[in-house]
């Protein structure tokens, strides 16, 4: 019963300081807490793009978050593309303002659904300036690679903008009726 009672003591013991090849509860780092520790790291990054590139108009982020070139819907571009891009949407709407209403996070993948909202002051798709006031949704997925944003694949309602701006779609004339 000594015996026992001296090795429960010792066994205890070792688990408690993390001795005999066990290793301690605060030292262990589990893959879960290793996981959410990335997929916080990587919706921080996100976030930097969200507020400072469009809502603050730093567009030096995007040399800090995007690898040199990465693909956006399957197309290669290259930081100075993606930052044109922002540059011509804050243009058309100098007081952009992007919400990030959703973040979903995994693996190396992060997910925001967003709101933008801006007033129509510059040319946009061909569209001279209305003053209008206008708001449209959008998600973007992001792969990151190396700590670094390496693709994206972007939808929005484009639809909606370009409704709310005044653009109609015509469908084209049928096929006996063109010139």
């Amino acid at each position: 019963m000594m015996i026992r009672s001296r090795m429960f003591l010792q066994l205890a013991l070792a688990l408690i300081v993390g001795g005999a090849g066990y290793p301690s509860a605060g030292n262990a780092q589990s893959p879960t807490s290793q996981s959410q520790m990335e997929n916080a790291t990587n919706k921080a990054m996100v976030r930097r793009w969200i507020d400072e590139g469009f809502n603050k108009k730093a567009f030096n982020v995007v040399d800090e978050i995007f690898a040199e070139t990465f693909a956006i819907n399957g197309r290669l571009i290259n930081r100075e593309q993606l930052k044109q891009g922002m540059r011509r949407r804050l243009v058309a709407f100098p007081d952009l303002e992007v919400t990030i209403d959703e973040f979903v996070a995994e693996r190396n993948l992060v997910g925001v659904w967003y709101t933008a909202k801006g007033t129509h002051r510059g040319e946009f798709e061909g569209i001279a300036p209305t003053g209008k006031k206008v708001t449209w949704f959008g998600f973007d997925l992001l792969q990151i690679r190396n700590g670094k944003v390496a693709q994206g694949r972007f939808i929005d309602d484009s639809l909606g903008l370009m409704r709310q701006l005044g653009a109609s779609l015509s469908s084209p004339p049928p096929q006996g009726l063109r010139r």
